[in-house]
């Protein structure tokens, strides 16, 4: 367990440098913390490092969003930005569904609220819960599993 305190402009890059090496496909990150925590924030900063080209926005209300890489990623081609905020009891079927995504080992997969679906928390590398302490604040707390 890593715990840090970071502006929220740096939280980010926190992040960036704990996984930078060992990013690789079917990399499963859990982003945990309240709603305008700074989950969203740390993935948008992490994207940026590794060139995403398209601009990276809450997959809120459509769960899901695939972005290209455009740099070399040891077995990745794409990134994974899934937010699970509005499952409140998912089916089997939408478990399921949330898995087989998870699975794909050519995406590198950033998860916002996983434990929504505790299969799918269960599935990630490593869980990055974020807790603001002021406004500018957050501490982040990485564990790896």
């Amino acid at each position: 367990m890593i715990t840090t305190t970071e502006s929220e402009k740096k939280s980010g890059d926190f992040v960036w440098q704990e996984i930078k090496n060992k990013l690789r496909g079917g990399f499963v990150v859990g982003l945990k913390g309240d709603l305008g925590s700074g989950k969203t924030a740390i993935v948008k900063q992490i994207s940026s490092k590794i060139k995403i080209k398209e601009k990276v926005t809450s997959p809120t209300f459509n769960l899901r969003k695939i972005y290209p890489l455009s740099v070399k990623i040891s077995g990745a081609n794409f990134v994974q930005h899934i937010d699970l905020y509005r499952i409140e009891k998912p089916s089997q079927e939408m478990i399921l569904e949330v898995l087989e995504w998870v699975e794909q080992p050519d995406i590198i997969s950033f998860i916002e609220w996983p434990e929504s679906i505790p299969q799918v928390e269960k599935r990630a590398d490593l869980i990055v819960k974020i807790k603001p302490l002021s406004k500018n604040s957050r501490e982040i707390e990485l564990l790896w599993k």
